[in-house]
């Protein structure tokens, strides 16, 4: 198996997610942060083309330049050198993006077909804001189409592909060579004609999304890329509702003023065209409804263009067609002509009176000049300072609060509309201002399970932390005793709270040198909840009615219940003095040995005497003959034999 190829020593190529016209798109792993990212590489084919080199590197120029959670994030990029099949290398450039779940919207097209009327509205005003965003930063896209928009299973929409973006400033390149760029359904009037783009031939493209997302269909089609281009340029797209009749009429007006082919005449930013796409998903009115000339136009050409299921089938008669008309009318005399000077000049003074009384009312009625500034960007600011920045603007201020990891405490996160944005003076600014990191209270989780309260923690927007195992007498094991800050803390979201788990086992106190009825009110007490036996030991060494030893040593660990034997010293009873024997007579003295008596003192004990007799004293200390001889002493037999 072949070892998988390796950017720049850190991004490992995987498993192929698409191919485009100009590069592929594969599955990678950033080997240094170990996180998931996707590797778009230019075609091998293309590769020996500077011009989509270029290409390449101005999209994560582009790219790398936005950041906003609508843009599909540019974290590196660079070049490869590969070896062709011939042997020869060939330098690929490449991009490494973010990794994002999800499917294209031609994918959802494709799959699912056209979306629900409020989906549809809902995506594009979710393409709109990063656009916006994009605009303000002086970069146009471009080639806006289903392809080049994310839609993540959480609902989230991912602009992606700034492959031919150009920033605003940026006259010079393909639009000065009169090369057309873009995908032909989806080019504005004047990318067809190669003239120079702006911003407003995105808000273009994004109308045809919309109109393709509501009825399957861009707003033209033709047999050639040439054929759709010219449609744009010079003919009127139907209504959106001529392919689906639930399109609401809201939806036609939107779409064709964001259809207008003259570019002053449409949507001239991506705020304003996102406002009457909720407008019109929430039966509001659009930013244009008050044009009066405007709203009466869109129904006749709605009826002009309407299905062609409501044509009449019938065939004209022949007795009434126009052929025969035209010759009725040849048969007739000629009406007698008159002079209808007075009528003309009649006229003309009543329109001019008309005109001036017109002229009047609208003096009269003309409303002020609308002032427009642009909104300071406060964020960061104290939040009475930010107030005062737009105060002093001539704008009026509504203030919001809002959580945020990012910025401190009562300083200002944003403004609606965004900063740089123009409005008019006057209007309401919405200021958010921070309340801090969002905090909750630590939950009570004692006495359950540890995996239930480790579950209970992280529904609590928690992070379930260590595990920390104690001794207790009466919890029983794996069950939780307390957490780490303690029920009823705030703490911050996604803050670790530690759990205090019960081990299932009891430290055994230590009782030596305490009496009995002490010892075991020690360890069957709620502090301990041990059985207690007791002992006694008849000892010397150890002082009387105390503890002196325990079946477990103090400190060290038994299962909750244990039963603990203490030892308790008891005095011994006191032995007897031994008492010498009465002796007839009193105690005999030592007689002298001077007849060289023999006592050898053992058990036979022979004992020669003076008299001459053989005297042996056995245990008894008793002589044979049962007579004391003169030489002889009974005493010291006596001692001899015990």
């Amino acid at each position: 198996m072949n070892e998988p190829k390796v950017l720049s020593g850190r991004y490992e190529v995987r498993a192929l997610l698409g191919r485009g016209g100009m590069a592929e798109v594969h599955e990678g792993v950033d080997n240094r942060l170990g996180r998931r990212v996707a590797i778009k590489l230019l075609r091998s084919d293309l590769a020996r083309d500077p011009s989509f080199h270029t290409r390449l590197k101005r999209e994560a120029q582009s790219a790398a330049g936005l950041n906003h959670p609508g843009i599909v994030a540019v974290y590196d990029s660079g070049e490869e050198d590969f070896v062709e099949t011939g042997g020869s290398t060939v330098s690929v450039p490449f991009i490494v993006m973010e990794y994002v779940e999800g499917q294209t919207l031609r994918e959802v097209l494709n799959e699912h077909g056209t979306l629900t009327i409020d989906e549809a509205l809902n995506v594009v005003a979710g393409v709109l804001a990063p656009l916006e965003y994009s605009h303000r930063n002086g970069i146009v896209h471009r080639d806006i189409k289903p392809a080049n928009v994310m839609l993540t299973p959480e609902g989230d929409i991912k602009v992606m592909d700034f492959g031919i973006a150009r920033a605003l400033k940026d006259n010079s390149g393909l639009t000065q060579t009169q090369s057309v760029v873009g995908t032909a359904q989806y080019l504005s009037p004047e990318q067809a004609r190669g003239e120079v783009v702006d911003a407003r031939s995105d808000l273009y493209s994004t109308a045809c999304l919309l109109y393709e997302l509501l009825v399957g269909r861009p707003p033209f089609v033709g047999d050639s890329q040439l054929a759709v281009a010219y449609q744009h340029v010079g003919e009127t797209p139907k209504p959106p509702s001529f392919y689906n009749p639930n399109v609401p009429p809201a939806v036609d007006r939107l779409l064709l003023h964001a259809l207008l082919k003259d570019r002053d005449e449409r949507y001239q930013d991506a705020y304003i065209f996102r406002e009457d796409v909720l407008a019109a998903r929430d039966g509001r009115p659009l930013s244009f409804d008050d044009d009066v000339d405007r709203t009466q136009a869109f129904p006749m050409a709605g009826a002009m263009m309407g299905p062609p299921q409501y044509a009449q089938d019938a065939e004209p008669d022949p007795e009434t067609g126009a052929v025969s008309t035209i010759m009725a009318k040849q048969d007739e005399p000629p009406p007698p002509r008159r002079s209808r000077a007075w009528i003309w000049i009649g006229s003309i003074f009543v329109l001019l009176a008309l005109a001036a009384v017109a002229l009047w009312v609208y003096e009269i009625n003309k409303p002020p000049d609308i002032i427009q500034v642009e909104v300071t960007d406060v964020a960061n600011m104290d939040a009475d300072e930010a107030e005062s920045a737009l105060i002093q603007q001539g704008l009026r201020v509504d203030r919001d609060e809002s959580y945020s990891e990012d910025v401190d405490e009562g300083k200002a996160i944003k403004t609606d509309p965004p900063g740089g944005q123009r409005v008019e003076q006057d209007s309401v600014v919405k200021l958010i201002i921070s309340s801090g990191p969002e905090s909750v209270k630590v939950p009570d989780v004692s006495g359950k399970a540890e995996e239930d309260a480790r579950k209970i923690l992280n529904d609590g927007k928690l992070q379930a932390g260590t595990h920390i195992s104690q001794n207790s007498p009466d919890v029983e094991k794996g069950v939780v005793i307390e957490t780490k800050p303690g029920t009823g803390s705030e703490v911050d979201v996604d803050s670790n709270v530690d759990l205090v788990v019960s081990s299932g086992m009891v430290e055994v106190p230590d009782v030596t040198g305490k009496s009995a009825k002490e010892a075991c009110k020690i360890l069957e007490g709620d502090d301990y909840q041990l059985g207690c036996k007791t002992e006694e030991v008849e000892t010397d060494e150890e002082e009387e009615k105390k503890v002196f030893e325990q079946s477990s040593a103090g400190g060290s660990d038994v299962k909750q219940g244990s039963e603990i034997t203490v030892k308790v010293a008891k005095k011994p009873p006191e032995e007897p003095s031994p008492t010498m024997p009465s002796i007839p007579g009193g105690m005999p003295t030592s007689p002298s040995d001077d007849g060289g008596s023999d006592d050898s003192g053992n058990t036979n004990g022979n004992d020669n005497g003076n008299d001459g007799k053989n005297d042996k004293g056995n245990k008894n200390g008793k002589d044979d003959d049962n007579a004391i001889g003169g030489g002889d002493s009974w005493f010291n037999g006596f001692s001899d034999a015990n």
